[in-house]
């Protein structure tokens, strides 16, 4: 498999030099080669017959990616701020999606449906088939449609087995990393301060492939993705009575999320503009966790994505009677009291955050405090906002109180194992620190996102050997940790 994509970015790489060469001799560049239309990943689908006429029926075949759907569950539960839990809210969702999945024609695709903390237009799924959603969708989606769209969508992404895809990538730099080390040991043992031209020119050549994947290659993978999701997800609302219409309401609300978070995206570039004439490494390193955060490299732009799912309406369903929007479903669950306390206490638990954010800390201590009652009493989300706010107060026992609340909670927030750790180490008890890295790995399905902590916490207690082999296998298995795991390691080490 990894032989074909090399062959494939060859390619790439080949024309890209051609095309490079023609517009440097003042000629223009020769007309594209149709090798490259031929390429699986940039061929277009539901051009001639619809996605889910080209879906294979039958048993689904795990992706080779997945890690297991609870493992998932926690590693994704530490990428952000947790799970809203919602009895009503999630059994809608999940027979919502057992009848899309049901339609689709494959059976036994595993995963779940959870709702997550969140007030950005978050949606994606992952290998193990779980489909994770915003609060602040589910606060904006008008009727069942606009929920199924949504849902349709990310399933599309499962039953296209799209995230097999990125093993392309991370073989890649898995393999880079092992090179990289087997050079290093290659360099110290030989007592050279500079590596062998040939070591330096293969070390080179895997450098340069890795970042064609990453920056060429993936990039229009990812467009192609999110196209297919998009069509496919139309096909599944069809066959499950559903407005395929419903995919173009949704994604206009993307677009007007999307207009509406312009300024931060402005205020960023201004940022980013000081920075660089303060200094370059500050700019740089702005630039890069903008880089991290970012999805709209391997997404296309909204309103194109719109355009496309009219025409392949135009296209395949021009002669078909289609429903009408449903609105009672949906408002029937998110009208209940119980789903309009929930909703409304993280409008007001996110509120809270973004006041903190901006040193409103009073008003944040309002919002919190409403936020953590009620149903929401317990969750940890709620009540780490709660246990911030208080504490910038000079409220210590009630930030106390709520830290434990939010500590006791089944839906836990990495941010208050972040937070532990940084105090323990801060007062110099690195004992506490450690044991609790270690009890956020095991919460958060050992999710690499602990081992930097680790690495520089082991160091700092004399434990080097530890902390060595730590940064190997860091940098083995977690290619995308391997540069914090490498700086933690350069923590002074402490007898």
């Amino acid at each position: 498999m990894i032989r074909l994509a090399m062959a494939a970015l060859t390619v790439l790489v080949v024309a890209g030099c051609a095309a490079q060469s023609g517009r440097e001799g003042g000629e223009e560049s020769a007309p594209k080669s149709s090798v490259l239309s031929s390429l699986p990943f940039l061929t277009s689908k539901g051009t001639k017959t619809t996605l889910i006429a080209e879906l294979h029926s039958g048993a689904y075949e795990a992706s080779s990616l997945a890690v297991g759907e609870e493992k998932d569950l926690a590693q994704r539960r530490g990428d952000g701020f947790g799970f809203v839990r919602s009895s009503f809210i999630e059994q809608y969702l999940r027979e919502l999606r057992s009848t899309l999945v049901g339609v689709s024609g494959v059976v036994g695709v595993p995963g779940r449906v959870m709702i997550l903390a969140s007030p950005a237009f978050a949606a994606y799924s992952t290998p193990d088939g779980n489909i994770y959603l915003s609060m602040a969708w589910l606060e904006n989606l008008e009727n069942a449609d606009e929920v199924a769209a949504i849902l349709a969508h990310e399933l599309s992404h499962v039953l296209l087995k799209h995230h097999t895809s990125d093993l392309i990538s991370s073989m890649q730099r898995k393999g880079q990393a092992l090179h990289e080390m087997g050079v290093g040991a290659k360099t110290a043992l030989s007592g050279s301060k500079s590596m062998a031209k040939s070591d330096a020119r293969a070390l080179a050549n895997e450098q340069i492939a890795a970042d064609v994947t990453e920056k060429l290659a993936l990039p229009a993978w990812g467009r192609r993705q999110e196209r297919e999701a998009d069509l496919l997800g139309v096909d599944l609302l069809i066959r499950g009575g559903y407005s395929p219409g419903a995919m173009i309401t949704m994604l206009e609300k993307l677009r007007a999320w999307e207009a509406n978070i312009k300024e931060s995206e402005e205020a960023f570039w201004d940022k980013m503009s000081q920075a660089a004439q303060a200094g370059p490494s500050e700019a740089v390193r702005l630039a890069y966790q903008r880089a991290v955060d970012a999805v709209s490299v391997s997404h296309p732009k909204t309103e194109e994505r719109i355009n496309e799912v009219a025409e392949y309406l135009d296209r395949h369903y021009a002669d078909t009677k289609l429903p009408e929007p449903k609105i009672g479903p949906w408002k029937a669950v998110a009208s209940r009291p119980e789903v309009i306390q929930v909703m409304r206490n993280y409008d007001r638990a996110f509120t809270a955050r973004k006041m903190l954010d901006k040193g409103k800390t009073q008003e944040a201590y309002s919002f919190a405090k409403a936020a953590a009652a009620g149903l929401t009493a317990t969750d940890a989300y709620p009540n780490w906002v709660l246990a911030r706010s208080s504490d910038l107060l000079g409220r210590k026992r009630e930030a106390l109180e709520a830290l434990r609340r939010a500590l006791r909670s089944p839906e836990p927030v990495p941010q208050i194992y972040e937070e532990l750790i940084f105090t323990y180490e801060r007062e110099g008890n690195i004992a506490s620190a450690l044991e609790w890295t270690d009890k956020a790995s095991i919460t958060f399905g050992k999710s690499p996102r602990w081992t930097p902590p680790k690495i520089r916490l082991l160091r700092k207690s004399g434990r080097t050997a530890e902390a060595e082999a730590l940064t190997l296998d860091c940098s083995i298995n977690s290619p995308d940790w391997k540069r914090q795991c490498q700086e933690a390691n350069k923590t002074a080490a402490h007898r």
